[in-house]
């Protein structure tokens, strides 16, 4: 779960003064909670280098406290410098022995340096003599553990209890969504989440775990519904809406999922996946020109986005803008070349500008690229019948073989031969395929009335109907 931290205009406005103090060599005095925010936001933001210089600043200030030393040691860790951290926190228990920061933090160096027995035994004796308070950060260390060890359904049992003990702790929250997950328990999580909201109507993770849950056993409006009051609760709270709108989209609520991107919009302002989604939604929609500039805006802010480019083409493919098409999936092309689907859609284009030799490159490409997709193979052989290209489409046919199967190839296979006026092999194959997969046949009537419409191919097909 990505909780889009958004920082206040006046811990951005205290960075800037802090910062600015800082280049001029001066030391701007703070409380400990303006260093906390400080180094929160640096930590956030994956800036440990500015992170730790502010809590060296802060540590000066405050050297007979343990609190910094204790976000040295997070930071350290975060940093993978276990060994650093560990000195840290050695430091940290002359200034305050029996912390139990301070433990947690050494389960987390034994986690990361794979030491599980330690890590374990230390669990195992912090929880002997804890205090309800202490025991729901023990057993939230517990979870880590059980996550390393790969052992989800016990790190779901820990996580149950911290819930248990505090039903509204916010790291147990933020972290049972991936344990259940992992976990797979997803009906007793709907049990354990329907509980707390019921009590807790106002607690927003409650209701976005519970979304999730509902969404993993295929109740969709259930999940969408919990996951809209994820952010009618907290309006900032953007993966409620991206999530929801995400839903909305897998079950074609295309509208719906449009009106959540602008409110999504209004709120955090214009973001690249927004866009996107966005666009996407406006093009199932049919609107558009609407998708158009959605994606505009989009590339303005990702030029190197593939998917972007294709979707655009596919705008201009649907106001038959062929050329502008080609233009813009020439440029997916050239970002990701191995994607059948840019290559089909190019040849589509050019069937449309009736440019032969370019079509058959491009649908013979995407044919290639996707070799284990019979859909590519038949829409080659397709257009090469169209062109009376029958031996040509034969080739194809039989090349596709080495990688795929469909019955309609079957079938596109006996309508060469009777368009090369081998009738009576054509209709041989048109009689096992008919044996093999009936409904298939509508294949027949995607080729010329030179085919479908032969008399022995119609009598056959009668036969079989009946």
């Amino acid at each position: 779960m990505d909780s889009r931290t958004r920082f206040s205009p006046s811990l951005l406005s205290l960075i800037s003064d802090y910062e600015l103090n800082e280049e001029e060599g001066k030391t701007l005095y703070l409380n400990d909670k303006e260093f906390q925010q400080i180094i929160t936001y640096y930590e956030e933001e994956g800036e440990f280098t500015q992170a730790l210089s502010v809590i060296e600043t802060a540590i000066k200030q405050y050297s007979f406290r343990s609190d910094f030393l204790i976000l040295k040691a997070r930071v350290l860790i975060k940093q993978g410098l276990m060994d650093e951290a560990f000195d840290v926190i050695e430091r940290a228990e002359s200034v305050s022995p029996n912390e139990l920061e301070l433990e947690l933090l050494k389960i987390n160096i034994y986690i990361h340096q794979k030491e599980f027995d330690e890590a374990i035994m230390l669990i195992e004796d912090l929880k002997a003599f804890a205090a309800k308070q202490e025991l729901e950060d023990i057993l939230i260390a517990e979870s880590f553990f059980y996550e390393s060890v790969q052992e989800f359904d016990r790190m779901f049992q820990c996580l149950k209890k911290v819930l248990n003990l505090n039903p509204e702790n916010e790291e147990a929250l933020y972290l049972m969504n991936a344990s259940v997950e992992q976990s797979k328990n997803f009906q007793e999580s709907i049990e354990i989440h329907r509980l707390i909201v019921e009590e807790y109507p106002y607690n927003f993770l409650a209701w976005y775990n519970l979304g999730h849950s509902y969404a993993n056993v295929g109740e969709y409006e259930k999940a969408i519904e919990a996951l809209e009051y994820t952010y009618i609760i907290n309006p900032q709270f953007e993966s409620g809406y991206l999530d929801c709108a995400e839903f909305c989209r897998d079950q074609t609520k295309y509208n719906r999922a449009l009106e959540i991107y602008l409110e999504a919009i209004a709120i955090f302002g214009p973001e690249f996946d927004l866009l996107m989604s966005m666009s996407e939604c406006q093009y199932a929609l049919g609107l558009v020109d609407q998708a158009k500039r959605s994606l505009f805006e989009a590339i303005e802010m990702d030029s190197y986005s593939d998917e972007a480019y294709f979707l655009l083409a596919k705008c201009y493919m649907e106001n038959q803008d062929w050329r502008s098409a080609i233009k813009v999936l020439r440029k997916a092309v050239s970002i990701e070349n191995e994607v059948e689907e840019y290559y089909h859609a190019l040849g589509k284009c050019y069937t449309k500008l009736d440019d032969r030799n370019r079509a058959i490159y491009y649908l013979k490409k995407a044919a290639q690229k996707g070799s284990e997709l019979s859909n590519y193979w038949e829409d080659y052989v397709l257009y090469l019948m169209s062109l009376d290209e029958y031996s040509a489409a034969l080739d194809a046919i039989a090349n596709s073989e080495k990688y795929t199967f469909s019955y309609r190839l079957q079938y596109l296979e006996a309508a060469c031969h009777i368009g090369l006026n081998n009738i009576k092999r054509g209709l041989s194959l048109l009689e096992e395929a008919l044996v093999e997969s009936y409904d298939d046949h509508f294949a027949l009537f995607e080729t010329t009335e030179k085919i479908f419409g032969h008399k022995d191919v119609k009598s056959i097909i009668s036969y079989f109907k009946e």
